[in-house]
């Protein structure tokens, strides 16, 4: 079994690849991680700006993926 690795997207990225990164870690397809970055910003609307300094922080932390 292959093991997965948590790193950012380079082919399916809007701003830094953090949201899509996620997303094909978990397998998801890209109708799916579109609807993953729309539940975000909603979210992120919602919570007074703590979900906006976990994506920075999440984009510092996780690597790029290097192909």
């Amino acid at each position: 079994m292959a093991q997965r690795k948590l790193t950012k997207s380079l082919d399916n990225r809007m701003l830094t690849g953090t949201i899509a990164g996620l997303g094909e870690y978990f397998g998801l397809d890209r109708d799916k991680i579109t609807l993953m970055r729309i539940s975000y910003v909603f979210f992120a609307l919602g919570s007074l700006g703590t979900l906006i300094l976990v994506y920075i922080i999440a984009s510092w932390i996780i690597p790029s993926s290097y192909q």
